[in-house]
């Protein structure tokens, strides 16, 4: 499997929507031509050369993919060589930010690592297009490992190679989501943080504590940033795909297009209500509700419209009526709308079937219902007949005794039509369908 990197890196912005929120959304679907990513023809509006004279930055027509992030598995990528030869690097402009926190999101595949002393991939700048500034901060580095088929990361705020904090072993051609914060703060002019983290799979729902902490703080801020930066180096020999690039202002905007808050599952009878909360939300088109009985394969059963793009806090919730016996497995995916896809964790319901209902006679019924009630155990159990409309016509309470139990009940006031038995032993609830005629 691929090795891919998620990187964020905190911006400022004071803005007015989520939309505002989100600076760059970078998926690579530039169509099926492969070619350089700076050519007009590809990414060229949007991607400038601003360094090297040969060795173009390579658009590829195949992605990368990541469980769970926004920007995953659409449109293509791109490749980046390092060689003492020169190469091109390439910037793309985001809205200028000036405070805060920025967050920079991408897919990084790494098959083959930077040397032992290694070299950067990636930076911000407080400029953008043909000619940059000489202001590189928020470098993520590459090197070799500490064993074969690994390398590491590596963070510094602006510094050279020998400053930057080093992460453990990670393996080469394997899914990581890393993540990058620049965080503007006002007291001096040297006070700037950058933060980052690395996971292998998921991607928390909330931020955590930085994982990667650049110690180079005596480097000067950056008063602004204009543009995010991918750069082929001249150290080593990593070869590295990138994909899936997103910049905002929140965490949840980044790797994750809906923040959920919460997602639970409540059994009631035979019903299971799921509830789930959205502290954000970002071209939701709809949230499908998915269901399974072996954590495999997973049918829809219900769905519910998105808010589309929210920065309030918002509640679902949707029904199951048709309860399994044994385990059932929930997940939301939700849709962007786009397309794209992405899922929540999953749930399990439990439904331990009581040794109850065994034969319910006759059915359909006329004046007379005998209810026939298997049980291990002397133990009460409730008994109630309800209609459509959920009226109760009878409710009662009998004490079981071991083996099978038969419950009469006189129906001779009943109307015909659709009734329902409900049984509750010790908490455990079954219901079934009978007709009167």
């Amino acid at each position: 499997m691929k090795k891919i990197i998620y990187f964020l890196t905190a911006l400022c912005l004071t803005v007015a929507s989520v939309n505002a929120q989100m600076l760059l959304n970078e998926r690579f679907n530039y169509g099926s031509t492969t070619d350089t990513l700076t050519n007009t023809s590809i990414g060229g509006t949007l991607w400038k050369r601003h360094s090297g004279t040969g060795g173009p930055i390579g658009y590829l027509t195949s992605s990368l993919t990541y469980t769970g992030y926004a920007s995953s598995g659409t449109g293509g990528s791109v490749q980046l060589f390092n060689s003492t030869a020169s190469r091109e690097d390439a910037n793309a402009v985001i809205n200028t930010t000036t405070s805060g926190s920025l967050y920079v999101s991408f897919l990084l595949n790494v098959t083959a690592s930077g040397g032992a002393t290694g070299d950067y991939i990636f930076h911000l700048n407080d400029s953008q297009g043909t000619t940059l500034s000489t202001n590189f901060r928020g470098k993520l580095w590459v090197k070799d490992g500490s064993s074969a088929g690994t390398f590491m990361l590596g963070l510094s705020k602006g510094a050279a190679v020998t400053s930057a904090v080093f992460s453990s072993n990670y393996n080469l051609n394997t899914t990581y989501l890393v993540v990058m914060k620049y965080v503007f703060n006002t007291a001096t002019a040297t006070d700037d943080s950058v933060y980052a983290w690395v996971f292998a799979s998921g991607i928390p729902t909330t931020e955590p504590a930085g994982q990667l902490v650049a110690t180079d703080v005596t480097q000067t801020d950056l008063v602004k940033v204009r543009s995010v930066c991918i750069r082929q180096g001249s150290v080593g020999v990593d070869t590295v795909v990138f994909d899936g690039i997103r910049v905002s202002t929140l965490w949840a905007n980044t790797p994750l297009p809906v923040q959920f808050t919460s997602f639970n599952a409540v059994k009631s009878n035979n019903t299971v209500v799921l509830n789930w909360t959205t502290a954000s939300e970002m071209n939701n088109d709809r949230f499908e509700i998915e269901k399974s009985s072996d954590n495999k394969n997973f049918v829809t059963i219900g769905d519910v419209k998105g808010a589309g793009n929210s920065s309030l806090t918002l509640n679902y919730t949707n029904t199951d009526m048709n309860l399994l016996n044994g385990t059932s497995y929930y997940r939301l995916k939700q849709i962007d709308l786009d397309g794209n896809t992405s899922f929540s964790k999953t749930l399990i319901v439990t439904n331990t079937v009581a040794k109850n209902i065994s034969t319910m006679l006759p059915n359909p019924f006329s004046n007379e219902l005998n209810i026939h009630v298997n049980s291990s155990v002397n133990t009460p159990a409730t008994i109630e007949l309800i209609d459509m409309l959920g009226k109760v016509h009878y409710s009662g309470v009998e004490l079981l005794s071991s083996g099978d139990n038969k419950i009469n009940i006189n129906t001779q006031q009943l109307n015909n039509g659709i009734y329902f038995v409900r049984v509750n032993i010790n908490g455990e609830v079954t219901t079934q369908k009978i007709i009167k005629r």
